[in-house]
């Protein structure tokens, strides 16, 4: 089981420090650009790590893969529109939340047998994701339904993504997760393909970034320097914003390539509900940058959260 934990919590750690690169971009530029940066660079990783590890391409390891790369990909757009339009501090644990949920569920459906200090720190995690979550500096008062309803569509993408690549072969190495990323950053360059033409699919993809860029977030480029001048602000930062986003959003990628690649290793040995919970406390990381970075308070309550997500790390490694 110890194997298992330092997988998923790699996996997390990669994850929670991309997811907050990604959100941050994501409000400099659009949702989709950002996104499809995002698995481009993904992509490579995967490449990369299929060729060296390479796996056996049976049917239900191409169908697996496939079907979490079109969860996965749902996922991705409506996490970074709901990062973008709400409190990071608030949207990342509560998609975390939903995206342990579903695979929890599954696991107790299927029968799935661990030993009961497994299920309590899967108790404990679950609820430390909940706390991470608690923000008194962060107001919910404006908060869009559409935003919720992109977390919630996010978070159950995720945890089906998750639940369809631990139902392919152990034989399959890491043919899904590579047909997981490459399928998705197909249907991103497709979508942006067919956005340009379409009226309809025009306006779903302006819904994901209905939101005020937020002017909290800092500029990473020498306009915003306390010595340059207005003039040179005006006409150097956003140009220089714009390709700060676009330099996070690909770090962001290859962040989550590497990801991939643990949380896939990872459910090939272990439970999915285990795997799922550990990888999904990865807010820990996206908090603490946010508190860091963007200075969103992390409070009392946070911090008991990010305590009992370590002590559900040590459970499951005992166990």
């Amino acid at each position: 089981m110890l194997v298992i934990v330092v997988l998923a919590r790699g996996a997390a750690l990669l994850y929670g420090v991309a997811d907050f690169m990604g959100g941050v971009a994501a409000r400099r530029i659009p949702v989709l650009v950002a996104s499809t940066i995002n698995y481009a660079l993904a992509s490579v990783v995967l490449i990369v790590a299929v060729i060296a590890v390479g796996g056996v391409w049976s049917t239900p390891a191409i169908v697996g893969g496939a079907v979490a790369g079109v969860l996965a990909a749902v996922g991705f757009l409506t996490f970074f529109a709901a990062l973008a339009a709400g409190p990071i501090s608030l949207m990342t644990p509560l998609i975390a939340l939903l995206s342990s949920a579903v695979p929890v569920v599954v696991a107790l459906v299927l029968g799935d047998r661990l030993e009961p200090i497994a299920w309590i720190a899967i108790g404990v995690a679950i609820v430390g994701s909940v706390l991470i979550g608690v923000e008194r500096r962060v107001s919910t008062r404006g908060l869009r339904a559409r935003t919720l309803v992109f977390a919630l569509i996010s978070g159950v993408g995720f945890g089906f993504a998750t639940v369809a690549l631990d139902a392919v072969p152990a034989d399959a190495g890491l043919v899904p997760v590579f047909l997981d990323t490459t399928v998705g950053f197909v249907l991103l360059v497709g979508l942006a393909g067919l956005a340009r033409t379409t009226p309809a699919l025009q306006r779903v993809v302006a819904m994901l970034d209905a939101h005020v860029p937020d002017e909290s977030v800092p500029h990473l480029d020498a306009a915003s320097a306390p010595g340059a001048s207005r003039l040179a602000r005006e006409r150097i930062e956003p140009v220089g914003a714009r390709r700060s986003a676009r330099v996070l959003a690909a770090a962001a990628g290859l962040l989550i390539g590497g990801g991939n690649v643990l949380l896939m290793v990872a459910l090939h040995a272990g439970s999915v509900a285990v795997v799922a919970v550990l990888v999904n406390l990865y807010p820990v990381a996206t908090v603490l940058l946010a508190w860091i970075v963007l200075r969103e308070r992390v409070n009392a309550v946070q911090g008991t959260g990010i305590v009992l997500a370590v002590a559900a790390s040590v459970m499951l490694g005992l166990a």
